[in-house]
């Protein structure tokens, strides 16, 4: 079974080193079955980011591989201006690029066609990226392409030749984990005279994750990036970005929150009972951030015992009690609302977390909205309230205390009958 941490970019720079302990790194055009060498190559099938970033790292190892493009790839496009400035910024490294060759958008049968589509996409690298690639491999070989063993097809080495099968020992990381051999193993022991090392760079991660997650990061990443390309746009030539209802989440995007692209993600998915849940808990650590920042400011409290006290008492699950019995007011003054409507909207969140009731979609898009507004009018009067002087929104990195005086005596009985 493979560790999920051998994917890691960390392990990725113990793996490179291990291997130049052990090998000459090549490129596919010094091939010599008379030498000790690793060839490094990725098959590039979901992530060009991913790629960039191995290729930095292997830069500063100082070693080359080759990067495998696929003209017709689902999850990126060679000819977007930004991905293809990836590409470029791989060659700057002093890498390779070869090509991906997928055979099932030609639906190719015959050896005859593989030579000239491999050619002719071979042409394309070449006139897109000024370099003329020495290899191909396929993407998602079927049992015909597994029986194309000629060393060449359209004038390029093929990576999945008789001679590399029979001379040149395999190990890959297809589908996120080892499929044949666990490559640390292989490195350590080093007894492959010769050895082709496969790697996909959407499996490798900052951190350990399965492999569907380093997958869900990839493609959700350059989700959000496309996101942000498109309001950007229409930013830059001052259009209007109509987003309907979702348009009242703007103000967490310009207070700088983190959960502003869950948030639009679900409401344009239309998943509003999450979208409610995890915004009234949003709202919720709202109001424990404005109250941990007065008793901060305007108390003196340190911050072990503000984190002590949200550990500790029952507010923590009821943030109207906790406001009003920290700043004397109601939270739904505060908020721009009424109590009776702060309790509809109360009971509905009770009904979602308890799974009792189902609601339609137009009376939960009024809750998100609601919350929406009263997360905006909070942030507002918390900025504009000396003792507090901050939104609510943000993540607190830290809390600064101040030193108590004789004025906030009295709130420091308060804060005894909250403990």
């Amino acid at each position: 079974m493979t560790d999920i941490a051998d994917f890691t970019l960390d392990h990725y720079s113990k793996l490179l080193e291990l291997a130049k302990a052990k090998y000459s790194f090549i490129s596919y055009s010094e091939i010599s079955l008379d030498q000790r060498f690793i060839l490094w190559r990725h098959d590039c099938d979901f992530s060009l980011n991913r790629a960039r970033r191995l290729a930095r790292i292997e830069q500063d190892h100082q070693v080359r591989s080759t990067y495998f493009l696929n003209p017709h790839c689902e999850f990126y496009n060679l000819l977007e201006k930004e991905q293809a400035a990836i590409i470029e910024s791989i060659l700057a490294c002093g890498h390779d690029i070869g090509l991906h060759f997928d055979a099932a958008f030609y639906q190719a049968s015959s050896e005859g066609e593989l030579d000239d589509r491999v050619a002719q996409e071979a042409r394309w690298l070449k006139d897109w990226f000024g370099v003329e690639p020495t290899a191909f491999s396929f993407h998602n070989p079927d049992a015909f392409l597994l029986t194309c063993e000629r060393d060449t097809y359209g004038g390029l080495i093929n990576c999945y030749s008789r001679k590399f099968k029979d001379s040149i020992p395999y190990c890959s990381d297809s589908n996120g984990y080892w499929r044949y051999r666990r490559l640390h193993d292989v490195l350590e022991g080093g007894e492959e005279p010769r050895l082709q090392v496969l790697t996909h760079p959407g499996w490798w991660q900052d951190e350990p994750m399965h492999p569907r997650q380093r997958i869900f990061r990839s493609i959700y990443g350059r989700a959000d990036a496309a996101m942000s390309l498109y309001d950007g746009i229409l930013e830059k030539h001052g259009r209007d970005n109509l987003a309907g209802p979702a348009g009242h989440l703007a103000f967490l995007k310009s207070a700088g929150s983190s959960r502003f692209n869950l948030f639009d993600y679900l409401w344009n998915r239309q998943d509003l009972e999450t979208l409610f849940a995890q915004l009234w808990q949003a709202r919720e650590q709202q109001v424990r951030n404005l109250c941990a920042v007065f008793f901060s400011r305007a108390w003196g409290v340190q911050t072990e015992e503000i984190d002590e006290f949200f550990l500790r008492n029952l507010f923590n699950a009821n943030g109207s009690v906790l406001f009003e019995r920290t700043f004397g007011v109601p939270l739904s003054e505060a908020a721009g609302t009424s109590k009776e409507v702060y309790l509809r909207w109360m009971k509905v969140n009770h009904l979602l977390v308890t799974v009792s009731e189902v609601f339609p979609k137009l009376v939960l898009e009024e809750a998100c909205i609601h919350l929406c507004n009263t997360m905006e009018a909070l942030a507002s009067w918390g900025n504009i309230r000396e003792s507090v002087g901050c939104d609510g929104i943000a993540d607190l990195d830290s809390i600064v205390s101040g030193q108590a005086s004789d004025k906030n005596a009295a709130g420091h009985l308060l804060w005894d009958e909250f403990l």
